[in-house]
């Protein structure tokens, strides 16, 4: 090995232990911080719970609704009026799910399932309309690197992932995410074709797609998902593993998918741990970068981020370092989705959450889909007894395909007084459950 190479790895060390020291805030967050926030400003969740007109409010209830609830005018009163009935403060509202629109835009596709078109129905405009006339926050969900799922059709022309190929991601072969056969992401685990979090040309997209929303729309927020690689085995594209490459003499795929046993003799046993940390930080910085960057276009509003609930399993896999977010200041909060794990994990992992990032930068994702709401109750009980802030469901469209959703809002999540806590709770409680009649995937 040449002792250029070595001098590189030498100076590496320094690099990686800068980027291994953090702290855990101490609950309640961080003062005298940066991106928007000061010294005499409440985080977003404080503020949300302290404004909101939706009772009651000592607890932030939130909802994921997928898009396929925006389809029509009538599926967007039923969701503004299931959201009223279960007493939600706050929407997340996907308005790009595969790199499409469900809203007006220059940049992105118009999602062909909105009906009537976009000429004559906006769905994210009729949403904010009713919702906020509710008091019901919107936050526009975003997949941003999640771009395409169908394994028996490729995107549409019209499609980023069309349009810009070299901005898939690639395993250690170079074999592209498009060129890969669907049998291949069951067998990986992935959910189909991902952009790649170091193509430099799709931040400034990103940020024109997030800027749009902003401008055109009177949002409450913007929230994050899918904003991390599927794996380590899809971890590549032709940029970003250059620039390691030359940064630190070891292409990167030699690391994951190489001759390992050949590479540590060459570069000794430390080198190659080391090397591995390294590779594990840059796909962070990649992720970061695109956090970092919608952040800075949000124009002040509260940006939010759906995470692995397994802290280093999100950063080690998926590059997805989200306590960092939140200590930067870069999101407002995140919603860990611990969804399939028992009650008593959950109370768990929400204390550690409290402690990392702060009890008012944190809600908790709960699944209401494939038996686990069974365990809904039992986990609110135990979050309410820890003072989570609040929870956020998934999903809306699980909820409402249940036939039963209303009912299993009422007995699981609102707290047992909620009947009688406004004026108007005998109508409201009249109303209950009507609606029922009427994705897991995100």
């Amino acid at each position: 090995m040449a002792r250029g190479r070595r001098a590189v790895l030498a100076a590496a060390v320094s690099i990686a232990s800068l980027f291994a020291i953090w702290k855990p805030l101490p609950s309640g967050g961080a003062s005298g911080v940066s991106g928007g926030d000061s010294l005499f400003v409440d985080p977003y969740l404080t503020r949300l719970r302290a404004s909101t007109e939706v009772l009651p409010d000592d607890e932030i209830r939130a909802l994921w609704v997928v898009r396929d609830a925006l389809s029509s005018p009538e599926s967007v009163s039923r969701l503004v009026d299931f959201a009223v009935q279960t007493r939600f403060h706050l929407l997340f509202v996907q308005v790009r799910g595969r790199g499409d629109a469900w809203y007006r835009s220059q940049f992105e596709p118009i999602a062909p399932q909105v009906s009537p078109t976009i000429d004559d129905f906006d769905p994210l405009a009729y949403l904010t309309e009713l919702a906020h006339r509710e008091g019901i926050a919107v936050h526009a969900w975003i997949n941003v690197f999640y771009v395409w799922s169908n394994p028996k059709e490729s995107p549409p022309p019209a499609s980023v992932a069309s349009r810009n190929p070299e901005w898939l991601l690639t395993d250690a072969r170079g074999t592209r995410m498009d060129r890969v056969p669907a049998s291949r992401w069951k067998q990986e685990r992935i959910e189909g074709m991902f952009l790649a979090p170091g193509a430099s040309g799709l931040r400034p997209h990103m940020q024109k797609v997030v800027r749009e929303l902003v401008a055109n729309y009177h949002l409450d927020g913007i929230h994050l998902d899918y904003i991390r690689y599927p794996n380590r085995t899809y971890s590549f594209d032709p940029e970003s593993r250059s620039r390691f490459t030359l940064r630190y003499g070891v292409d990167p795929a030699e690391l994951v998918a190489g001759d390992r046993a050949a590479l540590q003799k060459l570069v000794g046993k430390d080198a190659l741990g080391l090397l591995d940390s390294l590779y594990t930080e840059y796909r962070t910085a990649q992720v970061d970068s695109m956090v970092a960057a919608i952040h800075a276009v949000a124009n002040g509003l509260p940006v939010s981020a759906a995470v692995i609930a397994d802290p280093l399993v999100a950063r080690n896999e998926k590059g997805q370092e989200w306590a960092r977010w939140v200590h930067k200041r870069w999101v407002d909060f995140v919603v860990p989705m611990t969804y399939g794990m028992p009650p008593l994990e959950i109370e768990h992992r929400a204390g550690v959450y409290q402690r990392t990032v702060g009890a008012d930068r944190v809600l908790i994702g709960l699944a209401a889909y494939d038996g686990m709401e069974d365990d809904l109750a039992e986990s609110v009980a135990l979050l309410r007894e820890l003072g989570v802030a609040g929870y956020a469901i998934f999903s809306y469209n699980s909820l409402l395909e249940s036939g039963s959703g209303a009912e299993l809002i009422e007995s699981s999540v609102l707290p047992p007084d909620t009947v009688d806590t406004d004026e108007e709770a005998d109508s409201t409680e009249s109303t209950w459950g009507e609606e029922e009649d009427g994705e897991e995937e995100e």
